[in-house]
């Protein structure tokens, strides 16, 4: 059948048996016939006993046999599946082009090859130029094929004419010429080819000749090009010709140096993506131009220069379809050309007429979360001047005005910010970092946290340290975008940031006020905020505010991508770097847009398996509260102090303090049962629940002894440390010998009590009732480790805080490592008592109701009931320190507050305690608080994703609408001009209406329901395709 797989089959001889695991053979055979086509498979009735004392010899398998199977021939091979062998083509591609089939390879060939282009080819017979000869061009004699174009496809010889006729329309191809023995470069200008402007593929009845060292600056290098610039009575300015001839000029009046359209394109793809510098790129054309340095091209760096950052400001404008309006340069807006974020709320474009009107719970739908922070690896040196290097759109796009943004910091010569939370350094440094030599020490910005597109009017130079002065200014600027009327501020220091806030922003002028209205909110970020106090944890995390499962640390993963630029923009002059780094926010912020229809998705599919976990994990703990009004009068207390922070927070227990509760009432009760109702006699006149009891005591010194000789070194012992262990040898082997007669190393004697022995010896050989007895200890066995390893992991959780707290110094320290190690060592031996009793238990039980409130113990399942993010040192971190790379990178990928689950051995009887005790019960009612946030933050999280698909959705329709209302032109333009400004509109209209299909196709073919959003815009427009995949202004001017 088209479009299966073959499998392949390995046939398995008897002598390859050995090999084979008995429990994983099929009781399936499979008989070939005489004639080796056919392959019969029967069901064998031979049974199998379950324990197998050696696993790996098949003769260890009891198979009883009848006479007709003891006659029968030896069983025929058995086919098992063989994986198919990979592809060495495709799994080693390179090692396959070295040595091939035959170990060969096919480099010489290929180099043999790269030869053969040295030489004329297929031309070396033939001296004849053959486009002379088909006529194509010329019904002359053939010219002598001495040419040939590096650039075309190919490496046809021709002769001069028709080389120079060819490339009449390609004037930047490299041209190389025989001369005998080799080939060598020849321009076409020395071919005799000139370049005619202003008149399309006509020739000028006045052409004026350009300087006769008019330079070209294209992608395969640095050209000398012999032009003709139109000087009839229908001329134009020469720059313009060049620009209709898609070559931009470096200066306005008599241009000598120009570089093409694909150039600038090319070096502002090449800036934005992988950060190359200028003056690498421009390197890097001097180089191909002439790698001898013999022959290197008179400078034209300044001019390259110049000519990118008037390419970029003009498709910034283009993008931002100010080309589409009257006067479109000086009538464009503060922040005009920047690209606003679709998915955040803006009223009239995105969000619903009622919006405003929503019940309380979905008012967080509306909230914009913006992040601020500081960066200093993108300062800047002093050079050159504002006034000498001005920038371009300074102020239009992602950078603030710096004429009022100078003069407010100027206010503020000193300003002393004081913390009265943890020591920061970004309030240390504000005075004190090293500004000498520097015009910025850094940048300060604030972007979109949800989607982490940066603001307009939202990034600003930093003159000494993070001063709030700054800061302030930058997020007051970034907020006057936002009309809804909820903000929350996310910030590292924003416990101190906001104190006196509103004081401050009564200093600036008016027009950056707040409005009144504005419900201003203040968090911190989830990995930033391990470093406060902890009242200010609680107060500020992300992990309790109605924000979904925004981190707040999307800043830092965008200054992680601006940081790349640090190097060049330090050395540029002011407007220069303004012109850069807005080009590399505009960049950004695209990429982020076009990416918001796979990274909204992705998301969402996680926040609904995560709200499918977190959901009933807390209906479940809420189900084991030892008090069923302990829910509801939780959730007022911590509504009330949400309501008033001043209140003691609810997420912290007062005081941790260790503790040491016994649980032995299960024991107690299990051992009265079984005096009451066994009163069957051993053969040494003990009961039965006496030798059982008797038996696990022993199992239990046998763990602690043998973990005792595995932690001491034989060849090293002392003689006290020996006499002292053969001292406790010699004590377990009198117990052991109550039992039977013991062995030398009593530490592991097989005790063989009825879970150890196979059900038909159980049956058979134990005494009536044994087999229940034990299965009742070791059910209060369970029960027993798994309050023990409670208990510890309390206490350890306690001690690491206590530690973390007052201890100081290397000694005091290293003995609370000490008391730690004997701690964790003690645990471990709990964790082997629950799992030897668990599987002693599931021998005498089988599966059943029982394991679900008796689970399997894994090492991931014994953590503490806390491990918050609150935590200032987690005491997790050292057993993290001891974890490979792999194993750090699968823990990431479940790290954190937002995705933790409580551990199943808490959510048992007795894991939460019986209400009685105080202290368990502030640390029941932390984790339950932190449950119930987990599980309403997924489902904010959910919410909210859907809510921002619509909202894109509409936002990318309503800035197509605002496209179609840019069609029609203006009056007093020119013909050819009005149907440039007609075509660009429908183009980009068509662009986001594609876009916004597309979007909608990925939701709604992976089955996400997503409202229609509300606009007139017409989504029937074809795509688009092309290079104009740029930012427009889009929803801010439709806003």
């Amino acid at each position: 059948m088209r479009g299966t797989r073959k499998r392949s089959y390995h046939i398995a001889r008897a002598d390859d048996y050995a090999a084979i695991d008995p429990l994983a053979v099929s009781v399936c055979t499979v008989h070939i016939t005489g004639h080796r086509r056919r392959i019969q498979t029967s069901q064998s009735n031979s049974t199998v006993v379950r324990r197998i004392p050696n696993r790996n010899a098949l003769e260890s398998i009891h198979v009883p046999l009848n006479q007709d199977d003891a006659d029968a021939p030896m069983p025929a091979p058995v086919a098992t599946q063989k994986k198919a062998g990979r592809n060495a083509k495709s799994d080693r591609p390179l090692c396959y082009w070295v040595e091939g089939v035959d170990g060969q390879g096919f480099r010489q060939e290929t180099l043999l090859e790269f030869m053969r282009l040295e030489g004329r080819g297929d031309f070396a017979d033939n001296t004849r130029c053959s486009s002379c000869r088909d006529g194509s061009y010329y019904d002359v004699a053939a010219g002598e094929a001495l040419f040939r174009c590096e650039e075309c496809l190919g490496t046809v010889l021709e002769c001069q004419s028709c080389v120079v006729t060819k490339h009449q329309r390609l004037p930047f191809h490299i041209i190389q010429r025989w001369s005998g023995d080799h080939f060598e470069k020849i321009s076409l200008r020395d071919l005799g080819l000139r370049l005619q402007l202003g008149h399309g593929r006509t020739r000028c009845v006045v052409p004026r000749p350009a300087h006769s060292d008019f330079t070209v600056l294209h992608t395969n290098g640095i050209h000398k090009v012999a032009v003709d610039f139109c000087f009839c009575e229908e001329r134009i300015p020469a720059c313009l010709q060049l620009l209709r001839a898609e070559l931009f000029p470096s200066t306005v009046d008599e241009p000598r140096t120009c570089a093409t359209f694909r150039l600038l394109e090319h070096y502002q793809a090449m800036s934005q993506a992988g950060k190359i510098s200028a003056y690498e790129y421009y390197q890097g054309l001097v180089h191909m131009t002439d790698a001898t340095g013999m022959h290197v091209p008179k400078p034209r760096y300044k001019n390259f220069i110049r000519m990118i950052r008037q390419f970029a400001h003009i498709k910034l404008l283009k993008y931002a379809g100010r080309g589409n309006v009257p006067d479109g340069i000086a009538t464009t807006a503060p922040g005009g050309l920047a690209l606003h974020c679709p998915a955040c709320p803006i009223p009239g474009v995105n969000l619903p007429p009622n919006w405003q009107s929503a019940p309380p719970d979905l008012q967080f739908l509306y909230l914009v979360v913006l992040a601020i922070d500081a960066n200093f690896r993108l300062k800047n040196l002093f050079r050159s001047s504002q006034e000498k290097d001005p920038g371009l759109h300074t102020g239009l796009a992602y950078f603030v005005d710096p004429g009022p943004y100078l003069e407010h910091v100027r206010k503020y010569a000193t300003q002393k910010d004081v913390s009265t939370c943890s020591g920061f350094r970004t309030l240390a440094d504000a005075e004190s970092k090293n500004s000498v030599g520097l015009r910025a020490t850094g940048v300060g910005m604030c972007i979109c946290a949800r989607h982490e597109l940066v603001r307009p009017l939202a990034v600003g130079d930093l003159q000494k340290g993070e001063r709030y002065c700054n800061m302030d200014y930058i997020a007051l600027s970034a907020a006057r975008s936002v009309h809804t009327d909820n903000i929350l501020f996310s910030y590292d220091i924003a416990c101190q940031w906001k104190l006196h806030f509103m004081e401050r922003m009564r200093a600036f002028a008016p027009a950056m006020h707040l409005p009144p209205s504005k419900v201003l909110r203040f968090g911190i970020p989830k990995c930033h905020c391990k470093g406060h106090k902890r009242d200010c944890q609680c107060e500020h995390s992300m992990n309790i505010q109605v924000v979904g499962q925004t981190d707040g640390e999307g800043i830092e993963r965008t200054w992680s991508e601006m940081n790349v630029c640090a190097n060049s923009t330090k050395e540029m002059g002011p407007g220069h770097r303004f012109d850069k780094l807005d080009d590399q926010f505009a960049r950004h912020n695209w990429r982020k847009l076009i990416g918001l229809g796979e990274g909204l998705y992705k998301k969402l599919e996680q926040a609904e398996l995560k709200t499918a976990k977190h959901g009933p994990a807390h209906n479940a703990f809420t189900a084991i509260l030892p008090d069923e009004h302990l829910a509801a009068q939780w959730t007022e207390e911590v509504e009330a102090w949400e309501r008033d922070p001043s209140l003691p927070t609810p997420y912290f227990a007062p005081e941790a303090r260790t503790y040491d509760p016994r649980l032995a009432a299960c024991c107690s009760q299990v051992f009265r049962c079984i005096s009451g109702h066994c009163q069957a006699r051993t053969a040494r006149g003990r009961t039965p629940s006496v030798c059982i009891s008797l038996g696990l005591e022993i199992e239990e010194r046998q763990r602690r002894l043998r973990q005792e000789v595995a932690d001491l070194d034989e060849d090293t012992l002392t003689v006290s440390q020996a006499l002292e262990l053969q001292k406790k040898r010699r004590s377990l082997q009198k117990r052991i010998r109550q039992l039977r007669v013991g062995l030398a190393d009593v530490e592991c004697h097989e005790l063989c009590l009825p879970s150890a022995l196979e059900k038909d010896l159980r049956v058979a050989g134990c005494l009536g009732g044994v087999a229940g007895i034990e299965e009742q200890l070791r059910e209060a066995q369970c029960l027993d480790a798994l309050a023990e390893i409670r208990n510890m992991l309390q206490t350890r959780h306690n001690l690491y805080s206590f530690r973390n707290k007052n201890v100081r110094g290397q000694r005091n320290n290293t003995r609370a490592y000490n008391n730690l190690h004997h701690l964790d060592r003690n645990c471990r031996l709990s964790v082997e008592k629950y799992q030897v009793a668990w599987a002693a238990l599931m021998e005498l039980r089988g599966s059943g109701e029982w394991v679900n409130t008796l689970r399997q113990l894994k090492m991931e399942d014994v953590q503490s009931l806390q491990g918050s993010v609150f935590e200032i040192d987690n005491e997790e971190e050292q057993r993290e320190a001891q974890m490979s790379k792999k194993q750090c990178q699968e823990r990431a990928k479940g790290f954190g507050e937002g995705d933790r689950l409580i551990s199943w051995i808490w959510l048992g009887e007795g894991g939460m305690g019986d209400g009685n005790d105080a202290t368990v019960n502030q640390e029941v009612r932390v984790e339950w608080l932190k449950s119930w946030a987990r599980a309403n933050q997924w489902r904010e999280e959910v919410l909210l994703l859907k809510e921002e698909m619509r909202r894109t959705r509409a936002a990318l329709r309503s800035t197509a609408s605002d496209w179609a209302t840019k069609m029609s032109g203006w009056e007093g333009m020119e013909a050819d001009m009005s149907e440039g400004v007609r075509a660009y509109a429908p183009r980009q209209r068509a662009l986001y209406c594609t876009l916004e299909a597309h979007f909608t196709g990925i939701w709604m073919g992976k089955g996400v329901v997503v409202d229609a959003p509300e606009s007139d815009a017409d989504s029937d427009d074809d795509a688009v395709e092309g290079e104009e995949m740029q930012p427009s202004v889009g929803v801010a001017s439709a806003a």
